[in-house]
Order: C-alpha cells, then sequence, then structure tokens
C-alpha cells in the first residue's frame, strides 16, 4: 500500500511543476538562461583543451625537425642547399656584351648605304630610306617597330625663280654673282629683295657688334656678312635683325674649314645649308603636333626672322671681300681667304654701287616620316632610355644623319642579340630615327609635342646619335663626356640623378647649324650634348 500510495504522489508532483512553470513564465526564461550559460562555459572548456593540445603537438614536431636538421647536418654535411641570386650588371659587362655583338662592318655598309645619295625630307629618296631603317629593324627582332607621321610645312628651293646675289648701281645690275649650287639655301629664311652696303661682321655674335659700333661701322640698312661658326646660323640672323641689318650672307672661311688647295678640304665653291628658325619643330604649329593636316589657329613662330639670309661660298665671299672699302678690321678678325684685305665696309670701293640679294624659297606642306623600334623593359616597361639620330641630309649626310642610323641601327641589333642571350633591360629602349632634322629637329619636335607629358614622366634618358664621330682630331672636353657617363652613372650612390651640362668638343671647326654639301673630307664639328639620366639601365 505504501508502494502504491508513492506511485500515485509522484505523477501529481510533475503535474504541480509544469503548473507552476506555466504559472510563472519568469522561471522559465530563467531556467533557459542557465541552460545556454552552461553551453557557452562547456564550449569554451573544450576549445582550450583543443588547442592546449595542438601546441603541444607542434612543439613537439619542431622540436623533431630541429633533431632532424642537426642529425642531417651532422651526418651529411657535404650536401648544400644552393639559391639563385640574380646577378647585378655593371659598365664594364655591358661594354662587353656591346664589343660581342656590335659589327664594325655592319656600321661601315649602313653608312655607305644612309649617304649613297641626297636625301632631304619630302624626297623619294628620304622615304625609301625610312622603308630601309623600318625593314632593318624589324630584321633585329625587336619586341614592336612602327612608323610616325606628321604634315609639316618646310621650304625648298624655287627653282623657277632662284636665289641670287649681285652687284647693282642704282637700278642697273653690275655683276651676277652666280652661286654654284642652287639647292643650298637658308630654310625659313624671309622672302623678296634686300639691298645696301656690305659689312663684315666677323662671326655675327652680339659682342661683335657692340665692336662695330665701337668703330663706327653702321650695320642698320646694310647686308651683312658672317663667318660660320661659333654660334649657329638662325642665331648669327636674329642678331644681325637685332641691329638693323636688312640680310645676312654667310660663307665658311679658310682659317675655320680647311679648303683646298691649301689642304685637304672642301673646295672653295662649297657652300652650306642650314636653317634660320630660333627654335624646333614646325613654326607655324608653335607648341602643338603636327598630326593629318590637324587644323591650329593661324600662329607663327615669334622666331622666324625677317630679314634675309643666304649662304655662299668662299669663291664668292672673295669677290665681295675685296670690293670693300673703309676701316680695317682688328687682327683677330681676319681669316685666310686667298689675296683678302679684310676691310669693315659699308662702302664699297666703288661709288654708288651696293649689293643686292635676293630669296624665293618656297613653302609646302611635306609628309614626313619618324620610325621607332622598342625592346620592353623587365622590371619598369613604362619608363624608357631612348636613342635618336637624324635620318634627312640636304647632301649625302654621311657626318650626321650617315653615322647617326648607322650607329642606331647596329644598336637596335646589339641590344636585340644581348636580349636573346640573357641581357634583361630594367627599363623599355627606345630606338627613335627622326625625319627632317636638318630643318631644326622637326620630326622629334613633333613627335615630343604629341607625347609631351608622357614624355616628361617616363622618359629616364635621351642619347642622341647624330655628329657621333667626326674627323681626326684629339677632342679636348669642358666636362664629363657622354662616353663616360654611364660608368660614372653606376657608381652613383648617394644621388640618383646625374645633370651633364653642354659637354663641349673643342676643335678648329665649329659650325653652329647646317648641312654639309660635296665636301671631301668630314671636317670635326663642335657638338654640345645635353644628357639627363639615371643609374639604372
Amino acid at each position: 500500500m505504501t508502494m502504491d500510495m508513492e506511485e500515485e504522489v509522484k505523477p501529481s508532483q510533475v503535474n504541480d511543476i509544469t503548473a507552476m512553470l506555466n504559472k510563472d513564465p519568469q522561471s522559465k526564461r530563467r531556467i533557459l538562461t542557465y541552460l545556454l550559460l552552461v553551453s557557452l562555459l562547456l564550449f569554451l572548456v573544450a576549445f582550450l583543451l583543443g588547442y592546449i593540445t595542438f601546441r603541444k603537438s607542434c612543439k613537439s614536431c619542431m622540436e623533431m625537425d630541429s633533431e632532424c636538421a642537426t642529425t642531417m647536418s651532422e651526418d651529411e654535411s657535404d650536401y648544400q642547399i644552393y639559391v639563385p641570386q640574380e646577378k647585378e650588371l655593371y659598365w664594364d659587362d655591358l661594354h662587353t656584351m656591346l664589343k660581342k655583338y656590335l659589327d664594325k662592318q655592319e656600321i661601315e655598309d649602313n653608312i655607305r648605304k644612309v649617304s649613297e645619295f641626297s636625301h632631304p625630307s619630302g624626297s623619294e629618296q628620304q622615304v625609301v630610306l625610312s622603308r630601309y631603317v623600318y625593314q632593318k629593324l624589324q630584321s633585329r627582332r625587336l619586341n614592336h617597330v612602327w612608323t610616325d607621321s606628321h604634315y609639316v610645312n618646310l621650304p625648298f628651293p624655287n627653282r623657277l625663280s632662284p636665289n641670287f646675289v649681285q652687284l647693282v648701281e642704282g637700278n642697273e645690275t653690275r655683276e651676277l654673282l652666280e652661286l654654284e649650287d642652287e639647292e643650298v639655301y637658308c630654310a625659313y629664311s624671309a622672302q623678296g629683295k634686300a639691298t645696301g652696303g656690305l659689312v663684315y661682321a666677323f662671326y655675327g655674335r652680339e659682342e661683335d657688334y657692340i665692336r662695330l659700333d665701337e668703330m663706327n661701322v653702321t650695320v642698320k640698312n646694310n647686308i651683312v656678312i658672317v663667318r660660320i661658326g661659333q654660334t649657329s646660323f638662325a642665331e648669327q640672323v636674329a642678331v644681325a635683325q637685332k641691329f638693323g641689318a636688312v640680310g645676312v650672307l654667310i660663307y665658311p672661311d679658310p682659317e675655320d674649314i680647311p679648303q683646298s688647295p691649301r689642304g685637304v678640304g672642301i673646295l672653295a665653291s662649297t657652300s652650306f645649308n642650314g636653317h634660320v628658325h630660333l627654335g624646333t619643330g614646325d613654326p607655324f604649329t608653335p607648341g602643338f603636333p603636327s598630326f593629318n593636316h590637324t587644323q591650329f589657329p593661324p600662329v607663327t613662330s615669334s622666331a622666324l626672322p625677317k630679314i634675309l639670309a643666304q649662304p655662299i661660298s668662299s669663291k664668292i665671299a672673295k669677290k665681295l671681300m675685296n670690293k670693300l672699302s673703309g676701316r680695317l678690321a682688328p687682327r683677330e678678325w681676319r681669316g685666310r681667304l686667298p689675296s683678302t684685305l679684310y676691310y669693315l665696309g659699308p662702302n664699297l670701293k666703288s661709288p654708288g654701287l651696293r649689293v643686292q640679294m635676293g630669296v624665293n624659297n618656297d613653302m609646302k606642306s611635306t609628309m614626313i616620316y619618324n620610325v621607332f623600334g622598342s625592346i620592353e623593359g623587365l622590371q619598369e616597361p613604362d619608363r624608357y632610355i631612348i636613342m635618336g639620330a637624324q635620318r634627312d641630309a640636304w647632301g649625302p649626310g654621311a657626318a650626321k644623319s650617315g653615322v647617326g642610323t648607322a650607329i642606331l641601327l647596329e644598336l637596335a641589333h646589339a641590344f636585340s642579340e644581348m636580349t636573346m642571350n640573357g641581357f634583361k633591360p630594367r627599363r623599355s629602349l627606345l630606338f627613335a630615327s627622326w625625319d627632317a632634322g636638318e630643318f631644326g629637329s622637326v620630326g622629334a619636335t613633333e613627335w615630343l609635342e604629341g607625347y609631351l607629358t608622357m614624355m616628361h614622366l617616363k622618359a629616364a634618358a635621351y642619347f642622341n646619335l647624330d655628329r657621333a664621330v667626326l674627323g681626326k682630331n684629339t677632342l679636348a672636353t669642358r666636362e664629363r663626356t657622354v662616353t663616360t657617363l654611364p660608368r660614372h652613372c653606376n657608381t652613383q650612390s648617394l644621388h640618383s640623378r646625374l645633370r651633364v651640362r653642354d659637354t663641349v668638343t673643342h676643335s678648329h671647326y665649329t659650325p653652329g647649324s647646317g648641312g654639309e654639301r660635296h665636301s671631301n673630307t668630314l671636317p670635326p664639328a663642335l657638338t654640345t650634348t645635353t644628357t639627363t639620366t639615371t643609374t639604372r639601365f
């Protein structure tokens, strides 16, 4: 009976608890909270136990690895792990590689090919030469080869109405001094006629005109005759205009440029082309790239001269100088024209006789072609080391365009071979063959104007290959030469940039601007190079 009573009590107790929970919701929530806390506590305890066990096992593994490594180093000491390191390239290594891949015979063959004929911009010969350079770069297996074309305004001689120099008295022509080569002219000279007395102004520098003024020699409204050298054609004409001259005649004096029969040199009938724009690029689109006849505001460069300019030979210069009167030139101004006394003028020996010159050049819209090839850099492909050379020439152009183009093509070949044999350039190498360089770096300037922002940010260095080798004279330099620049750059540790200013090679022949025509030899010339580079190639 007792057992029966206990069994009867228990269900009633459970029912009472259930009833109590149903009646008290707060008790229900309290119990659920306790259950949640207990579950969370059990999870944390399990996590900590697992973490401690894992740490102990890792420590045991590390100790075992250490013991194994120690045992291995003791038992197998002959074995070493080799980790290859990238070899650093120094200038001596690069010099050795270049010597290995540069082909002297190929350079000579290219010089002969380029200077076989006259190839001025806009001519059929220049188009053929641009194709030749393009095909050569393609054959060098570069990463990219392409052309860049521009329409520019270039002046050319007028064959129907050639330029002239003559002696006049009143309205009558007394003597026509026939120009030996009607194709020789000053590009961008003003057009028309100019008549006046003749003044010998030495090299046509500003200090020369100041000296003339001190000697009471009148330049204003007269024509000046100046020697090639010391400064460019453009500067000579600009300074003459500043002092009031109406025209400029520019000739090669035998003291500056050796001439036969005084020795091996140019003929007395040789004259030199040159441009007289005191600037670079197409002067009719200043600051704008000349792409595909793009229309720009009708603006002309303020650096174009307003007076006439014409090159003449020393033979014609001798005739004119022998007709001068007035004061004798200072001793240091006297050149080596045969049988000539260097009078200053402006009057001529015959009363009433005056000098008259005429310039009738034609301006033509001309398509020019720049040719490019590139090798991509490994670490900084968007930074460029640029090597450029002028391709056009008024004459055969062996000294300037011939040598420069030949070296450019062979450098492209050498670097291409080097990259296929382990050389890895840090930056991209860009090889540029420029057109219209004789007119004032027109091709290079127009291309640069089109990509000015990009080049300002991404061009690391530019190497100009024009007139890279001239004559046989020993070169004395005022500052570091470009040939020692790469070696010096690689020794720089404190300065990331090096600027070489006005590297000048001194010699007897120092023309400023202009090309050579029909010369028998390659006279040495003044070369000014400005280079900005960084320490890594």
